[in-house]
């Protein structure tokens, strides 16, 4: 399923263009003198752009296309996301290295303290513990696993390494709850309670919906409207929201090397014990995958910059790379003002900046303006001028035309009178047979 967009009327309140019809008549003026079709005309300006009555350029497709190549490329060099697994690893590392200086210490002392027992009893300690580190496998998974049942010998990389998981475990919940809410962070155990409430309740209203019943999307909004900012108005605008989250999440994952996906996926297996909250996340993205096939379910999210980024900052990016590849396509297939009434004026600012949203805004109402005017006709699918704007039209031609007669033939021919372009004498000559 495609995106629908949504088409807001100018409502005055935003810095705009002065773009009147008479403006913009003159502006096609040439182009139906000599080809006599409006359609292609207004072609022509949704392409190039135009000038308003005070100079200011209204941006063509062209230039709002280029902007949006730009910013796709200000997006994917902004870096990538690798579940943060290599910070992880280093500081795993460090936490191990502070593990082992704090083994050597202890037995160090034990050995200066010149009691025989103690010095023994911290060999073997620290045998076993060095034992425990050299053993530790690569994987990163395996690693933090087989750390949590470490006996630790300093009370510092303990601490550390605890927080560490802590954190880590609140990562992965994040990542799972943001791929249906952009509203929720670092969830508390209230916020996750309601969050399964959440979960509960849209199952719910999708199975009533399926049994074709009410959905009863109204009371789910009044109780959970809050996990979704954007404010969907139907139940199929909530369910494309998410799916919409969800794919762009699936596509970060689809960056990942293969050996990255499996690290997260057991990290995920080892420390989320809420297996039913993941279970309901799962089976939500099946059915939304199903409903909306095309949103680039096995893409990759496009991001390429070397600088790791966090799941939420990620996801963002990715949402927004994958807008700007559907807002292409529109811009590109828009073959006249009309078609670009239905696209999301908002959306565009969000992603292009005000100018660009506000030129596309009126590259929509090309048609309209002309209309309203009284200087076309819309009939039968065709575009037709009006007797006043052919009258308008034919004006301006002769205009130019008589302008450039008369600049054309200015001090170009011998006349009895004086005028500009001629000294002033004071005397005429009469003709004479052979004058020039």
């Amino acid at each position: 399923m495609g995106q629908r967009f949504r088409y807001s009327r100018w409502d005055g309140t935003q810095r705009g263009f002065d773009l009147d019809a008479d403006a913009l008549l003159n502006q096609i003026n040439d182009e139906i003198i000599h080809h006599g079709d409006v359609n292609a005309a207004l072609r022509r300006i949704m392409q190039q752009g135009m000038r308003d009555r005070n100079g200011e350029q209204v941006q063509g497709l062209r230039e709002a296309l280029e902007r949006l190549r730009e910013r796709r490329r200000e997006l994917r060099e902004q870096g990538q996301f690798d579940g943060e697994l290599g910070e992880l690893a280093a500081e795993l590392a460090d936490i191990v290295d502070e593990e082992r200086l704090a083994i050597d210490q202890d037995e160090q002392r034990a050995t200066e303290s010149g009691d025989e027992r103690r010095s023994e009893i911290a060999r073997d300690a620290a045998a076993r513990r060095r034992l425990q580190l050299d053993a530790l496998p690569d994987n990163l998974a395996q690693r933090i696993d087989s750390l949590r049942h470490h006996d630790f010998q300093s009370p510092d990389a303990q601490r550390r390494f605890e927080q560490l998981v802590d954190r880590l475990r609140q990562q992965l919940l994040d990542q799972h709850v943001q791929q249906v809410s952009s509203a929720v962070e670092n969830m508390t155990p209230e916020q996750m309670a309601r969050m399964k409430d959440m979960m509960a309740a849209l199952n719910a209203m999708l199975e009533r919906h399926e049994r074709g019943e009410d959905p009863q999307f109204e009371q789910f909004m009044n109780e959970f409207g809050d996990f979704f900012p954007e404010n969907p108005q139907t139940l199929n605008e909530l369910l494309e929201l998410m799916a919409r989250r969800m794919a762009a999440a699936r596509a970060l994952y689809n960056s990942m090397s293969p050996e990255q996906r499996a690290q997260m996926q057991a990290l995920s297996d080892q420390l989320l014990e809420d297996m039913d909250l993941r279970w309901q996340i799962d089976q939500l993205g099946e059915r939304l995958q199903a409903a909306f096939p095309n949103l680039g379910w096995d893409d990759d999210s496009g991001l390429e910059g070397d600088t790791p980024m966090p799941f939420g900052d990620a996801l963002r990016a990715a949402q927004d790379l994958h807008d700007l590849d559907e807002l292409e396509r529109f811009l590109r297939d828009a073959s006249s003002p009309a078609a670009l009434r239905e696209v999301d004026l908002d959306k565009v600012r969000q992603l292009l900046g005000d100018v660009t949203a506000e030129s596309i805004d009126h590259l929509a109402r090309l048609t309209d303006t002309l209309r309203e005017a009284g200087l076309i006709d819309q009939r039968e699918g065709r575009t037709e001028l009006t007797p006043r704007a052919l009258r308008a039209v034919g004006k301006n031609a002769l205009n130019e035309l008589f302008g450039r007669l008369e600049r054309d033939t200015l001090g170009q021919h011998r006349i009895e009178r004086t005028g500009s372009g001629h000294e002033r004498a004071h005397e005429t000559k009469g003709y004479e047979y052979g004058d020039p």
